[in-house]
């Protein structure tokens, strides 16, 4: 089963799932935030039960960051924090700083014939519906996210052996073409498989171009051309 949606918001941040420290932001959801995504849409607490699905992303506006400056104290949810008067002590003082995606924008293509028929169909219903169990975001809980279902009136599997494609890709099958010099392409290593408890594995290294361009890839069996647009899933 394939289906797509469009997913945005006012801002996003999707940080290393190995710390909640980093600052810096990766350009596009790991698939371990659609499969937290749409643990929200359909009421999973833990959504290690969705990390057999398959998904693609596309850019739909470049990418723009900007770093924004929070103001906490230092361990101040810590217990033997001391209270003065009733006051607490703010005495360590601390700024922290996030890389935020300004207006992000994407189209999100989901293949979940490896999911179990109650969760296709849960997914297929609340996406179509614009239902979410619980509040959907894009990476950290003040980042809030709207979403819109993608009819899917044309697919095919492409079987080229090269080819462009408009979303990510992996890094082993990316081509370099000299056309790329004038490209903005960023690599990133990002988690693909989730168990219960948030235990992130199975990392890889992708390419995306920020400002909507294609890549050529080479097919390791797992293109579409969907609506007119060619997606690589992973």
């Amino acid at each position: 089963m394939l289906i797509a949606f469009d997913l945005w918001g006012d801002y996003a941040h999707f940080s290393h799932p190995a710390t909640i420290y980093s600052s810096l932001t990766y350009p596009v959801p790991p698939k371990t935030t659609i499969m937290g995504l749409l643990g929200a849409v359909i009421g999973l607490k833990e959504y290690g039960e969705l990390a057999n699905l398959k998904y693609s992303v596309k850019l739909n506006s470049p990418l723009k960051k900007k770093t924004m400056i929070f103001n906490g104290i230092k361990e101040a949810l810590n217990s033997s924090m001391k209270l003065a008067d009733g006051y607490q002590d703010a005495s360590e003082k601390k700024q922290f700083y996030k890389e935020l995606i300004c207006q992000p924008n994407y189209s999100i293509y989901l293949n979940l014939e490896n999911l179990d028929k109650c969760f296709q169909d849960k997914i297929y219903k609340n996406l179509k519906e614009h239902k979410s169990i619980y509040t959907p975001y894009l990476g950290i809980n003040f980042c809030i996210a709207d979403f819109k279902f993608k009819e899917i009136k044309s697919f095919n599997k492409i079987e080229d052996k090269e080819i462009y494609v408009s979303s990510f890709v992996l890094e082993k099958d990316f081509i370099f073409q000299k056309d790329n010099f004038n490209a903005k392409l960023t690599s990133y290593t990002m988690p693909c498989d989730v168990e219960n408890g948030r235990i992130f594995k199975k990392f890889k290294n992708f390419i995306i171009e920020i400002n909507l361009g294609k890549l050529l890839t080479k097919n390791s069996g797992e293109i579409y051309e969907i609506n007119g647009e060619r997606l690589y899933f992973v």
